[in-house]
């Protein structure tokens, strides 16, 4: 009998999913079990394991026979997803005897294990594997405990669909956080209106100066009418254009070179805030890599492969330049895509394209 109560705790408690595997196998008379859930079959973001194995044996699967491991390929089969099964439907015993993965990495240990109860689960994004195992002098698996395990499958479905959202929203937080503070923009995140909902370290330091933007009533302003004027026109047009096409005017400060702002509109949910990014030229960063991170919260891969596909480079150019497979490649595509609310490499394109290109200014130059 597996408890309802003890899988929806391992939603949102790290301790009860560290403990959830030896409680499926517990359930159904399993010696050892793991489970895992990932946004892709190859990929697993938490790991569950009973403790039969040591953490030293599962780094030696890891390294060197996860790629073997033919009980989790002939789960992975078409058909085969949101059920459980005994494993020796998929792969007979005699075959998993002759197996690489028997016989140089559980032989080499000294165990036997042999059975297997297994289950690959696919809801909201989220793939999710559980493997609960016996002994080759133990009996096999029977209906019984199938359908004890598969009465659950919908309930551990939903608690890693749950901890993917919580991982998400609290990885997006704190690497978004950190990557705006590190990336030497001044970035604001503003209502049409132009009031302030957040902003980065730099953002808060050019206020605190002064020198060219102020905070009044919540609302960002330029120290010059002027620049002020161009400013409101600027959010008010960003407010209403489609995906996350970008502007950039300047901003004049009391000393030195002006700012340039670069301003771009996303979506978030169903609303739109708008981001700004001040660049200062005597910082000698105006790199549009870094302002796309900023304007779309990329990650700096993202921002890269991002400016390369909007220069002409095709997949497997970016995947033998980075020395990354074609499937990451095709992953930060789709990252990308998502975060710039497009569809196709002709949006990306034009959308990155609307951004001016900054010269960095060079003592008595001017800016461009």
């Amino acid at each position: 009998m597996i408890r309802t109560e003890d899988i929806y705790d391992a939603a949102t408690d790290d301790d009860a999913f560290d403990r959830l595997a030896s409680t499926l196998a517990d359930a159904v008379g399993a010696r050892s079990g793991v489970l895992h859930w990932g946004l892709a079959p190859n990929h697993a973001v938490e790991i569950s394991y009973s403790g039969y194995f040591s953490p030293t044996q599962m780094a030696v699967y890891d390294e060197e026979f996860q790629d073997d491991d033919i009980w989790s390929a002939a789960m992975e089969r078409a058909g085969n997803v949101n059920r459980v099964w005994n494993v020796e439907a998929f792969v007979p015993y005699r075959t998993y005897e002759n197996s690489r993965i028997y016989n140089e990495w559980i032989r080499s240990m000294g165990d036997d294990t042999f059975r297997c109860l297994a289950g690959v689960i696919r809801k909201d994004g989220v793939t999710g594997h559980i493997g609960l195992h016996r002994g080759r002098t133990q009996k096999p698996f029977g209906v019984p405990e199938e359908r004890v395990l598969q009465e659950s499958i919908g309930h551990i479905g939903r608690m890693f669909a749950i901890r993917s959202k919580l991982d998400r929203a609290q990885h997006h937080g704190r690497s978004l956080q950190a990557t705006l503070d590190m990336l030497g923009h001044a970035v604001f995140t503003l209502r049409p209106d132009g009031r302030l909902i957040d902003c980065n370290r730099g953002a808060d330091a050019l206020l605190r100066r002064g020198d060219a933007l102020l905070l009044r009533q919540r609302q960002v302003k330029a120290r010059d009418p002027r620049d002020d004027e161009a400013l409101q026109t600027a959010l008010r047009a960003a407010s209403v254009r489609q995906g996350g096409q970008g502007s950039a005017i300047f901003i004049h400060r009391e000393r030195g070179f002006p700012y340039i702002l670069s301003i771009a509109s996303v979506r978030v949910g169903v609303e739109r805030q708008i981001v700004a990014i001040a660049t200062d030229p005597d910082e000698r960063d105006a790199s549009l890599t870094d302002r796309i991170r900023a304007l779309y919260g990329l990650t700096r891969a993202e921002a890269e492969v991002a400016q390369a596909l909007c220069a002409g480079q095709g997949l497997e150019e970016l995947s033998q330049e980075r020395g990354v497979t074609l499937n990451t490649v095709r992953t930060q595509i789709k990252n990308i895509y998502v975060k710039l609310d497009c569809s196709r490499q002709s949006e990306l394109v034009a959308r990155i394209g609307t951004l001016p290109r900054l010269n960095v200014c060079e003592d008595g130059d001017e800016v461009r």
